[in-house]
């Protein structure tokens, strides 16, 4: 059997179809970078219209070479399938000053060497942090209460379940696909809590829960629609009930603000803050709609003042789409994911508020955006006018040669450390680490690179989850279908 099943394959990848494209851009080793005071004509002129960012201060291009459509039988049907892949990418990304003329230029290019990036004066993804040093890498199946426990559900094209990591990186929260949730504390590598969801009956279509640390990693919350949340406080090494709410009775996510001292879900049709004791302190009566463009953020729906102001993020590839949960004044509250786990897994980008809400940082696997919260509150409402908004900040992925056909498979996971001076963000096989001077004017360093693929080898893994520590540590969940692996790096002080 083995043996028709070799030569079948042989037949139908001896039938493959390869048709060569153009390049969509330049090459970089023929043409000269824009120097700084180019003007923005002058650059449109010669590389044309930026695809990935096109705003006042920023321009980002991409460009892809040597492409070809390959059509290839998919084994056993035979029935033809194609797509695009090309074995070299570029991203050029130039910083505009207060009067359009060139004042930075950044550029990655995956197909060259280190000695030809350095000629370039591009990134280097391939040399890593000296002084990161991997403190363990755990696998979840390896506990003995977990061994058949499932964290991926291969329904449509698969998904791995709700998993959290607490901020300080000492547990683990995730959810299998019999609804139990189990918070694993990871210093000592055990089950300090577990708890069973309502499993729905045969007719009914209920979601699993979701679980969520608040930013002192001392309260859990287990959330699950229509059932009472549960707030767990922490002990030592284990969990025990705080509280049990009936709140929220239709959320599919609920977190904790940034004091940690009250939540925010959804509830009879719209977002609502509450105290841990129940009681309703704000909610979103109209809902807005912001559209994550090539040109920046676009208002497509308003929402109305008030002491709590929700907006749908809209780049999601399915809907519902995240939420981004702001106070009157414009400071970020927190992000809602009410996605389920399918459409959580075809996100196009995922987003995170930086610690005292200042900044909503946009992780889409190209590049890593800093948007200002307050001007996103304020174009939520209407006062600010689309055109006028550029990211605070904008940070290139370095390419490689596994990013040429992989961004579908980035799930975008971010982090910033407590201090906000450190941000975290993956790719498909890489962790990208910078440091960031905070300000009206914020900077950046250089990246430094930490390669999973060296540490959890194979091209099925995803990165689920970043957590950055204020002890310096850096926590990755990353996972191979149901294989949940933890990692953990220390990194070199500042």
């Amino acid at each position: 059997m083995c043996r028709s099943f070799l030569i079948l394959a042989l037949i139908l990848l001896s039938s493959c179809v390869y048709l060569p494209l153009p390049n969509s851009g330049p090459n970089l080793q023929t043409i000269s970078l824009p120097a700084p005071g180019v003007s923005s004509p002058e650059v449109r002129q010669r590389f044309g219209t930026p695809d990935l960012l096109d705003t006042p201060e920023y321009l980002l291009y991409e460009w892809t070479a040597q492409r070809r459509f390959v059509i290839v039988p998919a084994i056993p049907t035979g029935v033809p399938v194609g797509g695009i892949f090309a074995r070299e990418r570029t991203r050029l990304l130039l910083k505009l000053d207060a009067h359009g003329l060139v004042a930075q230029t950044e550029c990655s290019v995956s197909s060259l060497s280190s000695q030809q990036l350095r000629a370039l004066d591009c990134l280097d993804p391939i040399t890593p942090e000296g002084n990161v040093k991997q403190l363990f890498s755990r696998q979840l199946n390896d506990l003995p209460e977990l061994k058949n426990a499932s964290f991926y559900d291969g329904t449509m094209s698969g998904s791995n379940l709700s998993i959290a990591l607490s901020p300080d990186g000492r547990f683990l929260g995730a959810v299998d696909t019999r609804f139990r949730v189990w918070l694993i504390d990871l210093e000592n590598f055990r089950v300090a809590y577990a708890h069973q969801g309502r499993i729905p009956r045969f007719w009914e279509a209920l979601n699993r829960p979701r679980v969520a640390f608040s930013n002192d990693s001392q309260l859990l919350v287990i959330s699950q629609p229509q059932t009472p949340i549960l707030v767990l406080r922490r002990s030592g090494g284990n969990f025990a009930e705080m509280a049990r709410l009936s709140l929220f009775a239709t959320s599919h996510d609920v977190q904790f603000t940034e004091s940690g001292d009250s939540l925010i879900g959804f509830g009879q049709e719209r977002v609502q803050q509450t105290s841990l004791n129940g009681t309703l302190l704000a909610s979103s009566a109209v809902e807005g709609s912001i559209s994550f463009e090539n040109k920046g953020p676009i208002s497509r729906k308003t929402a109305e003042a008030a002491p709590l102001l929700s907006a749908v993020l809209d780049t999601a590839w399915h809907k519902p789409s995240q939420r981004a949960v702001f106070t009157v004044s414009g400071q970020g509250l927190a992000i809602l994911d009410p996605r389920n786990d399918f459409a959580r897994q075809n996100g196009s980008a995922n987003f995170r508020f930086s610690p005292r809400g200042n900044w909503l940082a946009e992780n889409n696997c190209r590049y890593l955006a800093l948007w200002n919260s307050h001007q996103l509150a304020e174009l939520l409402v209407g006062v600010q006018p689309d055109s006028d908004l550029s990211p605070d900040l904008v940070m290139v992925f370095p390419l490689t040669e596994r990013d040429n056909n992989s961004r579908g498979e980035c799930l975008g996971p971010l982090s910033f450390s407590p201090d906000g001076s450190l941000i975290a963000a993956a790719t498909r096989f890489f962790i990208y680490l910078w440091r960031i001077s905070p300000g009206e004017q914020p900077t950046r360093s250089a990246p430094t690179t930490i390669p999973l693929f060296q540490t959890f080898p194979g091209n099925m893994d995803q990165v689920l989850r970043v957590q950055l520590t204020a002890d310096q540590r850096l926590v990755v969940v990353t996972a191979r279908y149901s294989d949940i692996r933890v990692q953990s790096w220390q990194l070199s002080q500042p």
